[in-house]
């Protein structure tokens, strides 16, 4: 796969609209790092990535923990490993070894896919069913109340 080419499609959509957006962010800024330095330096366009993952990791970690999902731990596991590896990446770049960020941007996108396809796809599926079972609830009480 060429990471130039690699962008968003329907492919990766989970159905979850917040979770959707967010994986559009990181697919965009993954993509970046493919660009020549001619459009940003390596660093700016990994930094924002880093940045991103962050806060994409810690919600989908927080919606595991608010609604007891149970392979939570190996889910946030796998954001706590990649996080590592992108943070290790800047290290060693700064460093001087340009090709990891090469690298990172050829690997990643093959690790997003998966991710999505197993995990994330597990969490969003989860999550639309509770979600859906709090409104079927809330259906009944109402129906009962009345």
């Amino acid at each position: 796969m060429s990471t130039q080419q690699w962008a968003w499609s329907d492919r990766l959509s989970l159905k979850h609209e917040l979770m959707d957006e967010t994986h559009q962010e990181f697919v965009e800024l993954c993509a970046a790092l493919s660009l020549t330095e001619e459009h940003s330096p390596f660093l700016t366009r990994l930094d924002a990535l880093i940045a991103h993952s962050i806060e994409h990791f810690e919600q989908e970690n927080a919606w595991m923990r608010d609604f007891a999902f149970p392979p939570a731990g190996c889910h946030q596991g796998e954001h706590d490993a990649v996080l590592q590896v992108m943070q290790e990446v800047r290290r060693r770049y700064m460093e001087g070894e340009r090709d990891l960020g090469q690298s990172l941007a050829e690997e990643l996108p093959l690790w997003f896919e998966h991710h999505v396809d197993t995990m994330d796809n597990m969490l969003a599926q989860f999550l639309i069913n509770n979600q859906l079972a709090g409104k079927e609830e809330g259906k009944l009480s109402a129906s009962l109340a009345g």
